[in-house]
């Protein structure tokens, strides 16, 4: 995170101790008086680019080598890969680094959403390009982690100024229009964070085409494209972040989603107490093809399929094979 007053006790000691203090511009955005408290507290600023974290970091490392330097991230160390490249050089130059852990933006995000955490699958980064071929690796990952039922977690680009919620959104649109990937349409329900840690700090939980629409705060932004929710997670959608919600404005997407929410914890129930049956494996399918139906938008689809998964439960109980309470 890029504010002065996220840096710990720990990380104020080390810069005070240091002779020199390198500064990444590049992996994120620091506040705009930050360097100005920087420079009051300890002591020789450098400001340090994208060029001199890749293309000039050997001489960044050879410095270490004569002098004690320190290298400020926002956020923690290690989430950007630039910083684990220079660690992994002054490893291999045998330059003793300390590593002093910060406030991530990642686990921010998270925490913001009100999500659950455990339900969070790979993240991916949207690159800010006109190039579509681009996201072909971030659509693998957003598709995996829904057959998954595990939300997915976008960081936007950072580079030139950096890339904003309704530029990533209309590149994820397009993207899904020219390659037939319907799991990502104007009614997909994403939550729009700008700027966490910062005092402007903005979130919305909203379809796609309205956050093409918004005024956000300027960048860092970062973007969460849920699977299905809980019905804890839909009221903390609901209730923190402003603007509405597909689940508020489709009464019955939102009946349907109770339903998976229900079966799904009913399947984890039996599955401790009874061996996976075919019976049980049916139920299992019908959840996942309701899942598939409502990320495609087809709620009537979906209803039927969840049906036929608590008609098969019901008829389970009813045989005395299994007991559980809706």
């Amino acid at each position: 995170m890029g504010r002065f007053e996220h840096l710990t006790l720990e990380a104020l000691e080390t810069i005070k101790s240091v002779e020199k203090i390198y500064v990444d511009t590049y992996t994120s955005f620091w506040a705009d008086d930050f360097l100005d408290k920087l420079r009051e507290t300890a002591g020789h600023v450098v400001v340090a680019d994208r060029k001199m974290l890749e293309d000039n970091v050997h001489k960044l490392v050879s410095e270490a080598v004569e002098n004690e330097i320190a290298l400020l991230t926002p956020g923690d160390p290690f989430i950007a890969t630039t910083h684990l490249s220079i660690r992994t050089i002054a490893h291999r130059k045998n330059v003793a680094v300390k590593v002093v852990h910060g406030v991530s933006a990642v686990s921010a995000a998270v925490s913001s959403s009100g999500l659950h955490v455990y339900k969070f699958g790979k993240t991916a980064t949207i690159p800010k390009t006109t190039d579509s071929n681009m996201l072909h690796e971030v659509f693998k990952t957003i598709e995996t982690n829904l057959s998954n039922n595990l939300h997915t977690l976008l960081l936007l680009d950072t580079s030139d100024q950096g890339l904003t919620v309704p530029e990533a959104v209309k590149q994820l649109l397009d993207y899904s229009k020219q390659h037939g990937k319907s799991f990502i349409n104007q009614n997909t329900l994403m939550v729009a964070l700008a700027r966490l840690g910062f005092p402007d700090n903005v979130t919305l939980a909203a379809p796609a085409e309205k956050l093409i629409s918004h005024n956000f705060p300027p960048p860092p932004h970062s973007i969460i494209i849920p699977s299905s929710l809980h019905f804890t997670e839909e009221e903390i959608l609901q209730t923190f972040h402003k603007g509405p919600l597909n689940t508020a404005e489709n009464p019955l997407k939102s009946r349907v989603m109770n339903y998976v929410s229900k079966c799904r914890r009913i399947i984890a129930e039996l599955s401790r107490v009874h061996e996976q049956t075919d019976y049980l494996g049916y139920v299992s399918r019908y959840v996942e093809d309701a899942e598939r139906f409502i990320r495609d938008g087809k709620m009537a689809d979906a209803l039927l399929a969840i049906g036929y998964a608590e008609g098969l439960l019901d008829a389970l109980r009813l045989r005395g094979e299994v007991r559980f309470t809706w």
